[in-house]
């Protein structure tokens, strides 16, 4: 008579606090950084945000960095969470616990990838272009976390029959983003390999070995 439907039952308190965390990040990067993060949204369309801040001191490890890895950070680990749990790729309880272990590797993937960013710059003499390329990838990213954020607020009031239709349209978005990402970088590339196949194998190396070593350990 009635057939029985797989539900997947999800506390909202923590994930609301999340939701939070990141909203007075947002608010603290609006706040104290009022301009830069207004000229922040041009990225996609113009070079001024990098002409005005790739030469400012210190070039990465600033507090608007800081405050957009995190926003970064905590959107994709849910983010991560989400289509783990939608597509129910892991057999696993979909509970805080196990959120709390994607954030930490969606930490050491950071790490990770900033650390085999210095190794590839002394490898190949190139620090100060690969520090530009870091500059780069942080503000993209943390546009791209800014976008989704909304994003991820509609997936998680969302009834949970329509999450998948709703995650697949945001990978979609975020595909096309990665690509003017990638073109942005490109474009504004600073590396001057003398051949593509050394910036190829350079970037591939940078981007593809963080993501299998947190793969692995997520998959644990």
């Amino acid at each position: 008579m009635f057939e029985g439907q797989e539900r997947f039952i999800v506390s909202h308190d923590w994930i609301t606090i999340i939701f939070l965390m990141v909203l007075i990040l947002l608010s603290l990067a609006k706040y104290l950084y009022s301009e830069r993060f207004d000229k922040l949204f041009t990225l996609y369309y113009s070079d001024k945000y990098y002409t005005d801040y790739s030469n400012s001191r210190p070039l990465i490890f600033n507090f608007f960095h800081g405050l957009l890895l995190f926003v970064f950070i905590f959107n994709i680990s849910l983010l991560i969470f989400y289509l783990l749990r939608s597509y129910n790729l892991m057999e696993t309880d979909y509970n805080f616990l196990f959120y709390l272990k994607v954030l930490l590797v969606t930490i050491l993937f950071v790490i990770l990838r900033y650390i085999i960013g210095v190794f590839l710059g002394v490898i190949f003499e190139k620090t100060d272009q690969q520090n530009y390329l870091t500059f780069l990838k942080i503000n993209n990213l943390g546009l791209m976390a800014i976008y989704l954020f909304p994003l991820l607020l509609i997936i998680n009031y969302s009834p949970y029959s329509k999450q998948k239709f709703l995650l697949t349209l945001i990978a979609l978005v975020l595909l096309v983003f990665a690509i003017i990402r990638s073109i942005n970088v490109l474009k504004n590339d600073r590396l001057n390999f003398n051949t593509y196949f050394y910036l190829f194998l350079y970037l591939c190396t940078l981007e593809i070995t963080p993501f299998i070593v947190s793969y692995k350990l997520l998959v644990k």
